[in-house]
């Protein structure tokens, strides 16, 4: 360790040299490597933090440069994760960096988390952020939530009750300090027609290191094992009326939550391969929700028409993508039926059709 380089963080109160030492020996999973993620990342590498794996599916591309700090444009078309651990090596040699360039899903959810003491969220769907709640609860690791769309970011440091983990950690969660998971705040997907993404809607970039600033300040201080508890919060950060407002979610952990007070971790259970199916004789891949998700598809014509071309149709929304190409380079196509059924016109590839997915709806 080079005292020189964490001068300054080793003069606060809660951190100092044992602090630090904490954090040297501490790993975090960075899960998605956009724009939330590279700015924790950021963040976590500088603070000294000994170990980073990162995981992402997508390549970098040029809207991604206005935001998503760790990216220059001599990285486009690379992998994100490969990218990220390229530029945060340079900051800091220090730090073992692992980049894994694939789709979290539950066939590789345990190796991510594997010899890992937190997880950081840098996703943008709540379908893979109910598989981080089922890691975090099931092997007792506290989970730093964000998400930013538009003028607005929220977060929330998670610690979920023991009552279910399977596993020891480096630093157990006690009963007393815990608190909600992400299930009872959030008890099911949102349906895509309430989900804005950034694709649709726009995001703000400071919103992006307002947030991820606050995940980054939790987690450090978690690591260096503070005296000073972490309270139970949720942050929303509105910069057009730049106003922060909290909420105080200590008492928010409900009694018939599937995963932390029941123990059932449907997300990891779940098989995610199956719900990306092939079309015989087309060119395209059915995506299933984990369960029939009621749809508003006029709100979502009138979402996606401002991106492309879209009509409605008396049961379904189809049409195309306009900055969306295929290997043809041509429009990526979407099918939307009510019961949130997906199809992916333009590719064979499950991974991309649920990258295009979450990106255009936020699945």
């Amino acid at each position: 360790m080079t005292v020189h380089r964490y001068h300054r963080q080793t003069l606060l109160e809660g951190i100092g040299k044992e602090g630090q030492e904490r954090l040297r020996s501490a790993s975090v999973l960075v899960a998605g490597v956009g724009a939330l993620g590279c700015a924790v990342a950021d963040h976590l590498v500088r603070a000294g933090i000994g170990h980073l794996r990162l995981i992402d599916r997508d390549l970098v591309e040029p809207t991604n440069l206005q935001r998503q700090c760790l990216f220059a444009e001599d990285d486009l078309g690379s992998p994100k994760a490969i990218a990220a651990a390229n530029r945060l090596q340079a900051i800091n040699h220090d730090v073992q960096l692992e980049a894994v360039v694939d789709d979290l899903r539950p066939a590789v959810a345990h190796d991510m988390v594997d010899r890992c003491d937190a997880i950081a969220d840098g996703l943008d769907n709540f379908a893979t952020r109910f598989l981080l709640n089922d890691l975090s609860v099931k092997f007792g690791l506290p989970y730093a939530y964000g998400g930013a769309v538009g003028y607005e970011g929220t977060s929330a440091f998670l610690r979920p009750s023991p009552l279910h983990r399977q596993r020891l950690v480096t630093r157990e969660i006690s009963e007393a300090e815990s608190g909600p998971c992400l299930r009872c705040l959030v008890p099911a997907t949102p349906p895509a027609h309430l989900t804005p993404t950034c694709d649709t809607a726009g995001v703000l970039s400071p919103v992006i290191a307002v947030i991820a600033g606050l995940q980054a300040a939790a987690l450090i201080q978690y690591l260096a094992q503070s005296a000073e508890p972490l309270p139970h919060v949720l942050t929303r950060f509105d910069a057009r009326a730049m106003r922060m407002h909290q909420l105080d979610i200590s008492q928010s952990q409900r009694e018939d939550c599937s995963t932390c007070n029941k123990g059932r971790f449907a997300a990891l259970e779940s098989d995610h391969g199956s719900q990306a199916t092939t079309i015989c004789g087309r060119d395209l891949i059915q995506l299933l929700p984990p369960e029939p998700q009621p749809t508003d598809l006029d709100a979502l014509h009138k979402r996606l028409s401002a991106h492309g071309s879209f009509e409605r149709l008396p049961f379904l929304l189809r049409g195309t993508l306009q900055d969306e190409l295929d290997q043809a380079k041509q429009p990526v196509g979407l099918t939307v039926f009510p019961d949130g059924r997906v199809f992916v016109h333009g590719t064979l590839d499950a991974t991309r059709a649920r990258a295009i997915e979450s990106r255009w709806l936020g699945g």
